[in-house]
């Protein structure tokens, strides 16, 4: 079923306010390999990154205002 213009235009308002993108720059065996094993478990790539993410957070905690002294990510 085909998205109502006005749901979509409520979506993609949440998504710009609450969303955003990170773009990484990885060896290409990597993201391939990466990706053959997303697949054989059944998993979403963006899903298994996310949690990454989620629980390297979870873990770490925030960093807040402080100083990144490791350069451009």
């Amino acid at each position: 079923m085909a998205t109502k213009p006005t749901q979509r235009a409520a979506a993609d308002k949440w998504d710009a306010a609450n969303m955003a993108y990170q773009t990484v720059k990885v060896k290409k065996t990597l993201l391939d390999s990466f990706k053959a094993a997303c697949a054989a478990r059944g998993d979403r790539v963006n899903t298994v990154l996310r949690e990454a993410m989620e629980n390297y957070v979870k873990e770490y905690g925030e960093q807040g205002d402080e100083t990144d002294t490791n350069g451009p990510d």
